[in-house]
């Protein structure tokens, strides 16, 4: 019998399958929360130096003599020409000199770690680094403790069959069947079959050109979707608008654009779906600059509209990629390939934070819409390339290195047999 014939008597969505679906939702609903506080732990005010003559000095005006001081001691920010320079003082001798001390505004943020530690001016990079360093965090404890994920997540029946491990498969069949309170004949197990091949190893996705290419496309699609998906993230305090309003936004963009692959994603195939996601979620992203460069504060929420339209796109296809490539992968390699994976967008994280944060080194409007410009070409970028890969849906999975490389040929009759939909296999 196949296994996955195997899976219509245990059954292939019942409340086994619910309960370890609903304890792995559990860990990215907690991350998140980790994840996303640098927006607002590491938000720059707005800022100026600090008075000499004031000891109690403060960003909000506290008196017209205040006043007077502030507009003769402070100039105006070149970049904006009404915000005071956040860097730059009058010395005595009526020189611009840089900042000593600053004075942080308060109307958004009481305080924050940019705030606390002055990383500000020649400083503010900094700000990216701590963004960095916690995504080498993830890294680190994805290479270092995912390993222990096998302890607690029963392995798949179809991945022990094809490694020769028959009885392990069996028990965890029939831990299934408990599960779903299904009572199954043992002779049904006793005849499972899968094509065996020796453990797939890392190289096997490399040395062969067919698969060299297709991996190369996936893990460009991994590192870009991730990239822009946390950095338009990241980016939201740089919009216009009311900073955790922005914030909200940026977080409801995404129930329309899973609901989008829930409804989409065995209906029209994940190649279309995910290259059209890319490919609009990248559009929009460029089209934001255009508002952002040229139109007035008055129509700056259609700069956050199109910004959060972006999202949309990069965040539906973000969640088409885990699906898609896990199915282009052969089980013998999928581990391999989908740890390449991870890695690779765990490093478009990385760069996440220092493409979010190129205002800092482009001054104006034009470094604010310098992040639209690459987040959105390199998801178009990807998405274009995703072009060159096979559609999977209602195709078998590939179980053998054989099979990945003949995986997407026309004619093949063998992968018109079986079917593959959302799987829990």
């Amino acid at each position: 019998m196949d296994v996955d014939s195997t899976f219509e008597i245990v059954g292939e969505f019942g409340p086994y399958q619910k309960r370890i679906y609903f304890l792995l939702c559990l860990m990215p609903f907690m991350t998140s929360f980790h994840t996303l506080l640098s927006s607002f732990i590491l938000a720059t005010p707005d800022h100026r130096c600090a008075l000499p003559n004031w000891p109690n000095d403060t960003y909000k005006i506290q008196s017209e003599a205040h006043r007077e001081d502030v507009n003769r001691s402070i100039p105006l920010s070149s970049e904006d020409g009404y915000l005071y320079d956040g860097c730059t003082i009058y010395g005595n001798s009526s020189e611009l000199v840089n900042c000593e001390k600053w004075v942080y505004a308060k109307t958004v943020f009481e305080s924050t770690f940019t705030s606390e530690q002055n990383f500000v001016c020649d400083d503010e990079l900094k700000t990216s680094h701590a963004a960095m360093i916690f995504f080498c965090g993830v890294l680190t404890g994805a290479l270092g403790f995912g390993s222990l994920s096998d302890l607690l997540i029963p392995e798949s029946p179809r991945w022990l069959l094809s490694q020769g491990k028959h009885e392990e498969a069996v028990k965890i069949l029939k831990k299934i069947a408990k599960g779903n309170n299904r009572n199954v004949d043992e002779k049904a197990f006793g005849n499972l079959t899968v094509q065996e091949e020796p453990a797939g190893r890392f190289w096997h996705l490399i040395d062969n050109p067919v698969l060299f290419k297709r991996t190369l496309i996936i893990l460009i699609n991994w590192m870009f979707a991730s990239m822009a998906y946390y950095g338009l993230s990241l980016n939201t305090g740089d919009l216009s608008g009311d900073y955790y309003l922005n914030f909200f936004l940026s977080g409801l963009a995404e129930f329309p654009a899973y609901t989008i692959c829930l409804l989409l994603l065995d209906r029209i195939g994940r190649k279309t779906l995910h290259v059209s996601c890319m490919v609009f979620g990248g559009i929009f992203c460029i089209c934001a600059i255009f508002p952002m460069l040229y139109a007035s504060e008055d129509l700056q929420p259609i700069t956050v509209t199109l910004a959060m339209l972006g999202k949309v796109g990069i965040a539906a296809a973000y969640g088409i990629i885990y699906v898609w490539s896990a199915e282009l992968y052969p089980t013998v390699v999928r581990n391999q390939g989908m740890g390449l994976s991870s890695t690779m967008a765990n490093t478009g994280a990385l760069v996440s934070p220092y493409v979010a944060d190129l205002n800092k080194a482009v001054s104006g409007h034009v470094g604010r819409a310098l992040p639209f410009v690459l987040f959105g070409g390199c998801a178009l970028l990807a998405g274009l390339l995703a072009l060159m890969l096979p559609e999977t849906l209602n195709q078998h999975l590939p179980e053998t290195i054989e099979d990945g490389i003949n995986f997407g040929k026309k004619p093949n009759n063998k992968y018109k047999s079986e079917f593959c939909k959302f799987s829990w296999r």
